[in-house]
């Protein structure tokens, strides 16, 4: 068993980019000028929860089960970066993600692509899961025993993850 070890700081990275016309992942989203690498993360949570209708019948004292879609999620906590959070308006030839930043692509119902990396992104062969769907759920915070503002941050996914590796 080998045990993915996230302890080197750049590892469990996390990319967002705009999706394309047909609201699609695009193919670069390593080193490509429309990516917003989502920096401080605190933590990163991917959840495939597969939905289930339960029910009985008379002839039966078990209950039955049928699987239904899955709920796709991916949550994540960071600390709020200014450009990131905000975007930067002088990048808009890069895209909604980069210039809007996570709240203008929350507020505005931007569809983005994301992959979620498990190692290194820029080592070969290093395994993550992409998909598509919608930024939610910020609300940044702030108080006297943690004077930064840090914000939960989830994306709903739209349809499946997909499993892939660098090349």
């Amino acid at each position: 068993m080998a045990v993915i070890n996230v302890s080197a700081g750049n590892e469990a990275v996390l990319h967002l980019a705009p999706t394309d016309a047909d609201g699609n992942a695009p193919g670069d989203l390593v080193t490509a000028a429309n990516v917003l690498t989502v920096p401080q993360m605190q933590d990163i949570t991917i959840n495939n929860s597969t939905g289930v209708f339960r029910f009985k019948t008379l002839d039966n004292t078990a209950e039955r089960a049928v699987t239904t879609p899955a709920t796709n999620q991916l949550s994540l906590n960071v600390v709020v970066d200014e450009t990131s959070f905000f975007g930067d308006a002088t990048l808009s030839a890069n895209g909604a993600v980069v210039e809007n930043g996570l709240f203008g692509v929350s507020k505005e119902k931007t569809k983005v692509a994301f992959r979620a990396y498990f190692s290194d992104p820029l080592t070969s062969g290093s395994k993550y899961l992409q998909g598509t769907g919608f930024i939610s759920g910020l609300s940044p915070t702030v108080n006297m025993d943690s004077p930064v503002w840090i914000t939960p941050v989830t994306i709903e996914v739209d349809g499946d993850f997909t499993e892939g590796a660098t090349a």
